[in-house]
């Protein structure tokens, strides 16, 4: 249970789960609190996980051992900086996204550029797990031990097991091998980001894009860990029908986890990146912000990313090629940083006609996708 001694929220007001979206992406659940039960369990667990990783890329995880009280006051505590941080400061405290290629900070509104010059409606804070690499806002202090300790325990307890849990999938004989790639004394990009999208488009905007919120992409990401939320607005695409666009279930308490283009690379594309994009929610829901939390995973800033061959019998026996050229595999912290920069900033659908669903975009030696 929370105390009822920690600081003052501002508290967020979810809405109503739409009772107009009747069907949802059928997902596989994960289990985590089966992690505990010994060896035969976790083979069990990977091979749900392996399952889920090769069809779609996404499945949703329960028992993970925070609450929905933990969950809602992260929530609060993110709407509540996005809130009550002056402009000014937000300004100055600007993540340096074109500059770095980092989150690190807030993001504002419109820096993303959607269909006919329209600009995002989203704005996000991003913290690193070691909070001393840049200035916070004063806002964050008095939540600074619990985002903390937050932080600690989705990056300790949460992403570590899943990365044992992909070792086991792959029957790569160290289970800690993915772990130590994302050591938590190491230095990345990984990222605790509270993102709210506010419903403040035009019509004439809303005509424009579509009802886009967020246009179809992969995660740069190792791991994407979403908390999830109530607003139906995130829908995944099937790898088997390239238009087909359905939305993701809200599950209260469990976490929506996939894999993006690292895990990709990792595995020669044996592991799907999700492909996800955000929409205008149904009519029961509109009129209302979508207020997430989100705990996106890259590994240590030195690790290169190849198909690793040379450890998973199970890459070599599904016959996966390398995903680089040697001389052409990113390290990890290249990769972040040039793949930062240019999201969202390039008019990639420009010139493409109505039946082009994806379209490739050059990210210094290596190629990204976006999609629709």
């Amino acid at each position: 249970m929370i105390s009822k001694s920690l600081p003052e929220v501002e508290h967020f007001v979810p809405v109503q789960p739409s009772k107009l979206v009747k069907d949802f992406v059928k997902l596989r659940t994960v289990d985590l609190s089966r992690y505990e039960d010994g060896p035969e369990a976790r083979k069990e667990l990977a091979e749900e996980v392996r399952l889920a990783m090769t069809t779609q890329g996404f499945f949703i995880l329960v028992n993970h051992g925070l609450s929905e009280e933990d969950i809602s006051r992260q929530v609060d505590i993110g709407h509540t900086i996005l809130a009550r941080t002056p402009d000014e400061e937000k300004h100055r405290l600007k993540a340096p996204i074109v500059e770095e290629g980092s989150y690190h900070g807030f993001k504002p509104r419109g820096h993303w550029i959607a269909k006919g010059n329209v600009r995002d409606k989203v704005e996000n804070f991003n913290v690193n797990r070691d909070m001393t690499l840049r200035e916070q806002p004063l806002t964050m202090e008095p939540y600074k031990p619990e985002i903390q300790s937050f932080i600690d325990y989705t990056h300790k307890e949460i992403l570590y097991k899943l990365l044992r849990l992909f070792a086991i999938a792959l029957q790569i004989p160290d289970e800690d091998y993915f772990v130590k790639l994302h050591a938590y004394e190491g230095h990345d990009e990984t990222w605790l980001r509270y993102m709210e999208y506010y419903d403040e488009y035009t019509e004439e905007e809303k005509k424009v894009t579509g009802g886009l919120w967020l246009s179809g992409h992969q995660d740069f990401t190792s791991l994407s860990i979403l908390f999830s939320q109530p607003m139906s607005s995130l829908q995944v695409r099937d790898y088997d029908n390239n238009s087909e666009w359905t939305f993701v279930p809200h599950v209260p308490g469990a976490v929506i986890v996939n894999a993006g283009e690292i895990f990709k690379w990792w595995t020669g594309d044996y592991f799907k990146a999700a492909i996800h994009r955000v929409v205008q929610p149904p009519e029961d829901q509109r009129g209302h912000n979508r207020c997430s939390v989100f705990y996106f995973c890259v590994p240590n800033d030195e690790v290169v990313i190849n198909t690793l061959l040379d450890v998973s019998p199970v890459l070599r026996e599904a016959g996966v090629q390398m995903a680089h050229e040697p001389q052409n595999a990113p390290t990890s912290k290249a990769w972040s940083n040039g793949r930062i920069k240019i999201t969202g900033r390039n008019a990639v659908w420009e010139g493409k006609k109505d039946g082009e669903n994806m379209v490739v975009e050059k990210v210094g030696t290596v190629e990204t996708r976006w999609f629709r």
